[in-house]
């Protein structure tokens, strides 16, 4: 028994004091938790050719779920969150599909893209109605 105690006590401040280097460093390493949250973001379309439309109604927002550390993944910080599609190149109409990404994601530093709901985005491209000018007949006067 006595032999126990004698092997617990040798060197007891060092022992101690790498206990408390180990707590120091696990607290250093686990910092501040990290959270999951999942956000209503808008999808803004980038690089529209001229001569096409985006038809049938393409969607304005999609739900992605975000993780970062919780101080991150305040809502003024995530204001900022949106997808860009970029259509540059799409130069014919017809069909797409375009899947989310964290490369077509604006974050934050800090977050991280984990996924999204949809995970991909089918667009319908046509061509786009001409743009005529009408010429102004008939009155012209001023309301009094």
């Amino acid at each position: 028994m006595m032999r126990v105690v004698n092997v617990l006590t040798l060197n007891l401040g060092w022992k101690l004091l790498s206990v408390a280097l180990a707590v120091l460093l696990w607290i250093a390493v686990e910092g501040e938790p990290e959270l999951v949250t999942v956000q209503s973001v808008p999808v803004y379309y980038r690089s529209v050719e001229a001569s096409l439309a985006l038809v049938a109604n393409p969607p304005n927002s999609v739900r992605v779920e975000l993780r970062g550390p919780s101080d991150v993944l305040g809502r003024d910080n995530l204001s900022t969150v949106a997808v860009v599609l970029d259509l540059a190149g799409q130069t014919e109409p017809g069909e797409r599909v375009f899947a989310i990404s964290r490369s077509n994601v604006n974050l934050p530093a800090g977050v991280n893209f984990v996924r999204s709901d949809p995970s991909e985005l089918k667009l319908h491209l046509d061509r786009a109605p001409v743009d005529r000018t009408l010429e102004s007949k008939g009155n012209s006067a001023s309301k009094q």
